[in-house]
């Protein structure tokens, strides 16, 4: 979440009324978390990309792009998902689903 955040605080910079929107949802089996930001948007010929180790679209020294990936795995790693809905110039909304602990008896 603190990686999500801070790429929604990178994407705000100096734009009109910068907002980050988070949000949680629960159900009997699944938990839903959800950044959602009103900057720059992901242009189109990134979203294939944003996952992959090493991809940045942030100047020299401001970013590795090990952010968007480790999390992406360590979402994996839980049996989790993590799906971005995104509007050049509009938004990005990154939401990460989870599967709710069963309850051990």
């Amino acid at each position: 979440m603190i990686n999500l955040i801070q790429n929604s605080l990178d994407a705000l910079n100096g734009r009109p009324e910068p907002q980050i929107l988070l949000t949680a949802f629960e159900n009997e089996s699944h938990v839903e978390l959800i950044v959602r930001d009103n900057g720059t948007g992901i242009p189109q010929a990134n979203l294939a990309k944003i996952f992959d180790p090493f991809f940045t679209t942030k100047p020299v020294g401001q970013g590795m792009g090990l952010g968007l990936s480790l999390c992406f795995r360590m979402i994996q790693g839980m049996a989790g998902e993590v799906s971005v809905d995104t509007a050049e110039g509009s938004h990005t909304q990154f939401t990460i689903s989870l599967a709710r602990p069963v309850a051990q008896a």
